[in-house]
């Protein structure tokens, strides 16, 4: 027996004799609060609607209650919908960004400190979705907690259950017999869009995590320890090859303090897809994670920094490697996660297989404060293959005096060292947002990066050198007679400034939009796009600053709710690009529910230019006619409880036609050239078949088949239909896949 498999072993025997005798509550989580124990719990009925945004008395009643239990903490839920009220009953896979039905949810920030809050949502169908929210509403559906839920019907109301075990996150210390909780109560009708909630908060305010209802419930202790195996198969049906693969994610909660995980050869996600995306600019593509071991608990390691760029970038361990560009295998990974005294910590280390295998370290400190935070955050990366190392440094702080006002912000330091040379760079985030009353908000937030700042190594950012000023507000009217077909408009200004740290001007863009809620459910938004003339430092890939014209864009989007066997979207797009053209296009996403147990949604977007404008190598460019289409089916079959069939397909073909060849001028503008310019094509496919049984919650049997491919043609000579039909016939991939993960 090696080495690996008697660890194996001893960590399964482990499980086993640690595991709790009991792991369920005496409360009997079927959907009826009925049990005399909810007699104590404390009972919230005091709601509002949110949605529009009137904090109005809601025209149907809404129950919530909360009692913390040894085994948890219970939260119900009681929905009065009379038979004339419709109910829409849509089951959807776990985690979906949309319930397409009625549903409620839960919302609670265990450390009442306003820094990260936990959502638990479920549906009148017992579909569910859990995540995390930071940075007061930013919402992350990749966590995934262990808790109960369910659902029972009356034809005069619904009601939910959810039993939350304490063991659930890592929580600050507490010495006393009560725990102070913030929670967060919401209800949505899904035939009209409407949404109540308890207490007046909203996450389309400036503030909402920070707005949650403080509640003081009895403290309990809970400890915990998880084993989830897992074993994968993949048949690689270009090869004919077939390989095996075992790996290991541990869990031990010994108190409600602290948290410790491990990962020993975890996989790389394969159960899940990307979306299709052909980059031609020089800005590299971010994705989300779907590994559960680096998305689970992962929220005390996110920072505050704009537009997407983070410290921490999990994508990194496993991504592509130095050596080849292939994905790497990772050796194993742990974590740690807790609290001491009034601080939160959280610790992270990773390392990947082989000689020019990366190891990722970070580390994380958080005093929150009853209306500010002060955060540390330290990153440390090895690269052997490159003899290359990266520290990154970070304060972070959020000071929130009242609910008016919120300053917050980020300072960085890089440091690397590269075969003997180092390199050190700064950034820094500030940020200030003002709500002087519901209606309006405002905020005003400076990013500088030097020219020198490199966190790309375990972090992700678009770009350095830059600095950029963005201001903006926000008007929502609500105030429409109830005659009206209107039931709320919001108004959205933003402008941003942005030069490079050297003096180079880049391009200004201003924005307009309108988005107006219909008492229907229906959404309607108009959104206008002003880019002033400018330079770009990085089109050109180090060849050459570029000077761009400055540009129009106009978008029209309108969107239903669910209408019987139907829901529908139409999205119109007018725009400038590249130094004179005009471009258009559509998309038209249409949804059909023959079965509240099946959908088939179909998606189609072309679009059209007469001058798209890319970089071809050195100081040479070449502007395109354009025709590009994407088109999107997806189809979620759930046959039976715990029962899920999804399939995925996607097409990305682009014909370009050339038109002018260009070189970089005086001035970095584009002076037309002779150099010669070749059509091309671009077609790209992807398609997932994916079966999913559930065993338990958080345990999976998957049967996966996936095919794709990319691949580009020189002086083509089909048709889009054409180009669309030979994408299915790509092959770079082709691999059926069987998974199980199981917790012990």
């Amino acid at each position: 027996m090696t080495t690996k498999t008697s660890l194996f072993c001893a960590l399964l025997l482990a499980a086993f004799l640690l595991l709790p005798d009991s792991a369920f509550s005496a409360l009997v989580i079927d959907g009826r609060p009925d049990e005399p124990d909810w007699n104590e719990a404390k009972v919230f009925r005091d709601f509002v609607v949110i949605d529009p945004l009137t904090f109005a008395t809601p025209r149907l009643a809404t129950e919530a209650r909360l009692l913390s239990t040894p085994e948890g903490l219970a939260v119900a839920f009681i929905c009065e919908q009379p038979p004339d009220e419709a109910r829409t009953h849509t089951v959807t896979r776990k985690d979906a960004d949309q319930f397409d039905a009625d549903s409620v949810s839960f919302m609670i920030d265990f450390d009442a400190s306003g820094v990260t809050a936990y959502e638990f949502s479920v549906s009148v169908t017992g579909s569910y979705r859990d995540g995390d929210i930071t940075n007061e509403k930013n919402f992350n559906s990749d966590w995934d907690g262990l808790w109960q839920q369910a659902v029972a019907e009356t034809p005069d109301q619904w009601s939910v259950e959810m039993l939350l075990p304490w063991s659930i996150v890592a929580m600050l210390q507490n010495s006393g017999e009560t725990r102070q909780i913030a929670v967060f109560f919401q209800r949505t009708v899904n035939a009209t869009g409407e949404k109540f909630a308890f207490p007046s908060a909203s996450s389309t305010q400036m503030r909402f995590v920070s707005d949650f209802a403080r509640v003081e419930v009895p403290s309990y202790g809970a400890s915990e320890f998880d084993v989830w195996p897992y074993v994968t198969s993949l048949s690689d049906l270009v090869t004919g090859s077939t390989t095996g693969k075992a790996g290991l994610d541990l869990f031990w909660k010994p108190g409600s303090r602290f948290q410790l995980a491990a990962t020993f050869n975890p996989d790389f996600g394969q159960v899940e897809s990307d979306d299709l995306v052909i980059n031609f600019t020089a800005i590299e593509t971010a994705f989300s994670d779907k590994r559960p071991f680096f998305t689970e608990n992962q929220g005390i390691f996110n920072s505050l920094l704009p537009r997407g760029d983070r410290i921490f970038y999990t994508r990194r361990i496993g991504g592509p490697g130095d050596k080849d560009g292939r994905p790497k295998d990772i050796a194993g990974a742990t974590k740690a996660i807790g609290s001491a005294g009034a601080l939160n910590f959280g610790l992270f280390a990773a390392r990947e297989e082989g000689d020019d295998g990366r190891s990722f370290y970070s580390g994380r400190v958080l005093y929150p404060g009853q209306r500010w935070s002060l955060g540390l955050l330290s990153t440390y990366t090895q690269r052997p293959f490159l003899d290359r190392s990266a520290l990154v440094n970070t304060l972070d702080y959020d000071f929130k005096p009242n609910s008016r006002w919120r300053w917050y912000g980020q300072l960085m330091s890089g440091i690397t060292d590269t075969a003997g040379k180092n390199s050190d760079g700064l950034g820094a985030f500030y940020a200030v947002d003002y709500a002087p009353d519901d209606r309006w908000s405002l905020d005003v937030s400076l990013l500088q990066y030097d020219d020198s700042i490199d966190i790309n190594d375990m972090g992700y950012i678009q770009r350095n050198n830059l600095q950029e000023l963005h201001g903006g507000f926000q008007l929502r009217q609500t105030d429409f007679p109830e005659t009206s077909a209107i039931a709320a408009v919001t108004w959205s200004a933003n402008g941003v400034n942005r030069k490079t740290m050297d003096g180079i001007r880049l391009t200004d863009v201003f924005t307009l939009s309108r988005d107006q809620k219909m008492r229907s459910g229906a959404n309607l938004s108009v959104l206008l796009r002003y880019s002033m003339a400018g330079d770009d430092d990085l089109v050109s890939r180090g060849n050459g600053v570029v000077h761009l014209n400055e540009q129009l864009s106009a978008s029209f989007s309108y969107n239903t709710p669910r209408r019987g066997a139907w829901r529908q979207s139409l999205t119109f797009d007018l725009f400038q690009e590249g130094y004179k053209g005009w471009g258009t296009g559509f998309e038209s996403d249409v949804t059909w529910y023959p079965l509240d147990q099946f959908n088939l949604d179909l998606r189609f977007r072309p679009q059209w230019s007469r001058d798209w404008l890319i970089w071809l190598q050195g100081d040479q460019f070449a502007s395109f006619a354009r025709r590009n289409v994407t088109g999107v089916i997806t189809a979620n079959w759930f046959p039976g409880e715990n029962h899920e069939i999804r399939l995925n397909a996607q097409w990305l073909t682009i014909n370009a036609d050339a038109r002018q060849a260009y070189r970089i001028g005086p001035g970095g503008r584009l002076v037309e050239s002779n150099d010669p310019v070749a059509d091309f094509a671009m077609i790209n496919f992807g398609l997932q078949f994916r079966y999913r049984y559930e065993i338990a919650q958080l345990s999976d049997l998957y049967l996966v088949y996936s095919r794709g491919g990319l691949q580009r043609i020189d002086e083509p000579d089909q048709s889009t239909a054409d180009l669309l039909a030979d994408s299915t016939r790509l092959r770079d991939s082709d691999q059926f896949l069987i998974k199980i993960r199981y917790r012990f």
